[in-house]
């Protein structure tokens, strides 16, 4: 399987550089496509087992797609929301902590992830879902969010979406550059890059620079608690301290040895994010095999 998806990748590059060359109109129409399209993992058996448990519904996004949407427990609401290529049960060990706290738990599947319709989607249609499943689901008590999903619901609550607390895991705080690295990546080249910024730009009408988290933080009076890993391979761990520094009030736990997927499930973080919801003290260091939470910022 590997090998395979080596191969794959190799034939891209190599038809990316002589598309770029000889017909770059058509190259930042693949790139598009490809820069929009989430990849869809397999459900493993503790989350089929996760999702089993839960209360579903369906909840139209538009026209032609619905939104599974997942819930457990009563109580005061707290949605989980994923990130990109991630699914509705990919934070289950935070959810079934947030239950047994007294909480009702709801995740969903965004467009074009998980068990949802669609196929390309992008950072506005992720920041919509944000804010049509919390209108649906509401009031909501906080929100928590992993890497991309944290950018929309930063994007929501920017533009009014009501919450009292939030906590991101592995928050990206300008998603702007992701393009020009996957166009880099598979050999397109800065021009095709451009030429697919202004073809996502125009197909969902929101420029890149309004997802700026440092532009919108400002103006977001919400207590936020920031966790990231300080060699997080996906998103740097200076992303999330820019976030913070821009957000008031925001705080920064620091993460060593959890990486941008192992943070999701740490026992340290899901109490330190539990607690923080719960609006108890959430300050502290812990130290220990899985890896070290560090109060900064």
């Amino acid at each position: 399987m590997a090998a395979t998806k080596r191969t794959i990748v190799r034939a891209i590059k190599i038809a990316a550089r002589a598309s770029a060359l000889v017909a770059p109109g058509l190259a930042a129409r693949w790139l598009e496509r490809l820069f929009l399209k989430p990849s869809r993992h397999p459900l493993r058996p503790h989350e089929r087992d996760r999702l089993a448990t839960a209360g579903r519904t369906d909840l139209a996004f538009d026209s032609s797609r619905r939104l599974p949407v997942y819930l457990w427990g009563t109580g005061p609401t707290v949605l989980l929301v994923h990130g990109w290529s991630g699914h509705g049960a990919q934070m289950g060990p935070i959810g079934d902590a947030l239950v047994q706290a007294g909480y009702r738990v709801v995740a969903y599947d965004a467009p074009g992830h998980g068990a949802a319709d669609g196929r390309l989607t992008g950072l506005p249609e992720l920041a919509l879902a944000v804010e049509r499943v919390s209108w649906s689901i509401g009031p909501v008590h906080a929100i928590v969010a992993h890497s991309l999903g944290a950018a929309a619901v930063t994007i929501a609550v920017a533009r009014g979406l009501s919450v009292d607390r939030l906590v991101y895991l592995s928050a990206p705080e300008n998603p702007d550059p992701y393009l020009r690295k996957v166009a880099q990546y598979l050999g397109f080249g800065s021009s095709v890059a451009r030429r697919a910024q202004a073809r996502i730009e125009r197909r969902f009408d929101f420029p890149f620079a309004a997802a700026r988290g440092t532009t919108l933080a400002p103006g977001i009076d919400v207590p936020l608690l920031v966790f990231h890993d300080r060699a997080d391979p996906v998103v740097p761990h200076d992303a999330g301290a820019r976030l913070v520094a821009a957000w008031p009030g925001a705080r920064l736990k620091t993460t060593d040895g959890l990486g941008h997927h192992r943070i999701l499930r740490d026992r340290r973080v899901v109490e330190a994010a539990v607690a923080f919801i719960g609006a108890a003290d959430a300050e502290g260091t812990v130290d220990g095999a899985e890896g070290r939470i560090a109060t900064a910022g």
